[in-house]
């Protein structure tokens, strides 16, 4: 009868001390959180980067996309003191590595990429939704001295008529500040956001998201979210009118300008750059989350391992 009496003692001291130490609610707080992480879908970690739609590299003196999606042409062509594909010595965050680049050394030159399925605005803008929303990448330094506003990936319109200000790229304004624009036809607007000054001395790593399903623009420097706003509207690629006979930038894009507004001809430009280096260009057509772009740009940094 003691020990029974003795046992049911012990029970009861070691209640009370879980009591005060809050044992139970501890334990409680655990299966919440082990419940609710069962149910939550994994992130994207840094090794398990997403696929580009798009992949641009500069190897052995020549540009290709991996992916096979873009056509790539060089202009002026046969012009090395102009445009040309180059070994660099790239020093970048302490590391350095001779690396395969893309020159951009004269204002007007610039690789002009088509993408081979793309045919028009509406299957590009159709993409965009469907897939719901359209990113950026590109590693790159960027010494212009034009004085003003300079394409870096860009394929922008600005026209008359109903439909206008629609298009997308990666541009630096004058004072060297990168900076992500969208085009949207309903408000006839353009929505940019802006990251804070590139350096002259390093090269830099930017990625610009659309998100069709949120409506909002964001732009990331070196794997981390720099700035993120609302956009005027519905995302749209180019013209869908038939202002010039049926004719519109949809499925072009220029590396170092950006085509020109007036689309005379393909190969006119304008917010030219006269010192740019290139070193990575990726295009996705999804929306990037914050996990996807630091997985990208653990990505860039293995170009120096």
């Amino acid at each position: 009868m003691k020990k029974i009496v003795a046992l049911l003692l012990l029970i009861a001291m070691s209640a009370m001390l879980l009591a005060c130490d809050g044992g139970p609610a501890s334990s409680t707080t655990v299966q919440t959180i082990a419940s609710s992480t069962a149910t939550k879908a994994p992130d994207v970690t840094a090794d398990k980067p997403v696929t580009p739609y798009a992949d641009i590299d500069f190897f052995g003196g020549r540009i290709q996309d991996k992916k096979e999606k873009v056509m790539l042409t060089v202009y002026p062509k046969d012009s090395p003191e102009s445009i040309c594909i180059e070994e660099k010595n790239i020093k970048f965050m302490g590391k350095e590595k001779v690396l395969s680049v893309l020159s951009v050394k004269a204002a007007g030159a610039r690789v002009k990429g088509v993408f081979s399925d793309i045919e028009d605005a509406v299957s590009f803008d159709d993409k965009v939704y469907q897939k719901g929303g359209f990113s950026v990448e590109v590693f790159y330094l960027d010494n212009s001295t034009v004085g003003a506003n300079r394409g870096i990936v860009c394929s922008t319109e600005s026209i008359g008529g109903d439909s206008r200000r629609s298009g997308w790229g990666i541009a630096e304004s004058a004072s060297g500040t990168p900076y992500f624009i969208t085009g949207h036809t309903e408000e006839n607007e353009y929505s940019s956001v802006y990251a804070l000054a590139a350096s002259a001395e390093e090269p830099v790593h930017v990625v610009g998201v659309y998100n069709a399903k949120t409506k909002r623009n964001a732009i990331y420097v070196n794997g981390s979210l720099v700035s993120s706003d609302s956009a005027a509207g519905n995302f749209t690629s180019a013209d869908k009118t038939d202002v010039y006979g049926g004719f519109n930038m949809a499925n072009v894009f220029y590396i170092g300008a950006d085509p020109s507004a007036t689309m005379n001809k393909r190969e006119e430009c304008d917010f030219p750059s006269n010192d740019l280096t290139v070193i990575d260009v990726k295009i996705y057509f999804r929306a990037l989350t914050e996990a996807e772009v630091k997985a990208a740009f653990s990505e860039c940094m293995k170009l120096f391992d």
